[in-house]
């Protein structure tokens, strides 16, 4: 048995990240649908340890210890992009959405928990392939499914896992095609003088950074003084009875940081911070795949396949007659309600990557590439810990 932690696994990672990425750059429908490089490289690696371990009894021993500390990293960027400022410019459009993806998020996983108990699996994987994989995605998955794991609930982030996969390519997959009907059936066009002067924003593997190291290291002091401070905030909660999950209080802590910081007039590069986040993600995302279990998450495979089906055809239903409307109903909505599915389905770069494939074949968006991100940071991820842990304390889960 070999154990792999720390540096040694974050050299893995990256080495699976890397082969990830040149496979899906070079294999057409994985770049055509957008699918992730640490998905492409973390299940690929998966595939390898679980051929080594059945035909050479050649055995990992995981140590995530860094795994889970990326993860806290990255929902405390998430909380350091929540401003409040940016929710006002978004203005009337922004709060009709706040009241819609409540309802959606609580839908998700009435969806999900009907759909386990009519396919006879536990209520809890109703959840699992709800609001925690779908809107929540890979980095939720795992983080809901150790704690409910710590709770008795056993593989509970094999099957959210399982589910955020094939979410996150469903999400990919339809977000297009409904956009495209909306346009169609409305007659949609960009209007020009919203699109003057507006460049699609450059991918995050293409993004150019001046590097400056103060601040750099002023935003590792930001994002480690969030992180011990929700840690300990969690602690005492813990201690109190309230039992959540650990990126939560971080990411609470985040969001008071920035806006505090804001209405002192204290700037932070959100380059950097943007950046940490994203590195944190894809290798977090990376050592969770290519560390599953794939023999004992091949039991899981077709009940989250099913419930995953229904939400697809759930959030495909609401986008087209709820978020479109809700959004507006022009051709901003018709792209926000393709993001939508991305981001509620598999993740907010999903979502995005949604809207570029749209404006590089119609016309731009300034507006939907705006009200997306904020959809899936600041309303997405919040609302959800707050929805789910009223959903837990319903008494089928108990």
């Amino acid at each position: 048995m070999v154990h792999l932690s720390g540096f040694s696994l974050l050299l893995l990672a990256i080495i699976s990240y890397k082969v990830g990425r040149w496979i899906t750059s070079r294999v057409y429908c994985l770049h055509h649908y957008h699918i992730p490089s640490p998905v492409t490289g973390g299940l690929l690696f998966s595939v390898l340890f679980a051929l080594l371990d059945g035909f050479f009894d050649f055995k990992v021993d995981w140590g995530i210890g860094l795994r889970d500390d990326l993860l806290l990293i990255f929902f405390c960027t998430v909380g350091l992009n929540a401003r409040f400022r940016l929710l006002v410019s978004g203005g009337k459009t922004l709060l009709v959405l706040f009241f819609v993806i409540f309802g959606f998020l609580v839908l998700q996983n009435t969806v999900g928990i009907l759909a386990a108990i009519g396919l006879g699996e536990p209520p809890i994987h109703g959840l699992l392939a709800g609001t925690i994989s779908m809107a929540g995605g890979h980095g939720t998955a795992i983080s809901w499914g150790t704690f409910l794991e710590a709770q008795g609930y056993h593989q509970a982030t094999e099957f959210g896992l399982m589910s955020a996969t094939m979410g996150l390519i469903m999400g990919g997959l339809l977000g297009g095609p409904v956009a495209h009907a909306l346009i169609k059936k409305h007659n949609l066009c960009p209007s020009q003088a919203d699109t003057k002067g507006f460049a699609i924003p450059e991918s995050v593997e293409t993004r150019q950074i001046k590097l400056c190291m103060q601040q750099i290291l002023n935003v590792i002091l930001l994002i480690s003084t969030c992180i011990i401070l929700g840690k300990w905030l969690n602690g005492y909660l813990r201690a109190e009875g309230i039992v959540m999950p650990n990126y939560l209080p971080v990411l609470l802590i985040a969001i008071v940081f920035i806006n505090v910081s804001d209405l002192v007039n204290y700037s932070f590069n959100e380059q950097f911070i943007n950046l940490f986040g994203d590195i944190c993600l894809e290798m977090f995302i990376t050592m969770s795949l290519m560390s599953l279990n794939l023999i004992q998450l091949a039991h899981s495979a077709m009940p989250a396949f099913f419930i995953v089906m229904i939400q697809s055809l759930v959030i495909c239903t609401f986008a087209y007659w709820i978020m479109f409307r809700a959004a507006g109903k022009d051709y901003d909505a018709s792209l926000t309600s393709a993001g939508f599915i991305g981001l509620g389905l598999g993740a907010t770069p999903v979502g995005l990557a949604n809207i570029s494939a749209l404006a590089h074949r119609f016309g731009p968006s300034p507006k939907a590439y705006l009200i997306v991100p904020l959809l899936g940071s600041v309303y997405t991820d919040t609302l959800n810990a707050v929805i789910l842990q009223g959903f837990l304390s319903l008494s089928i889960f108990h």
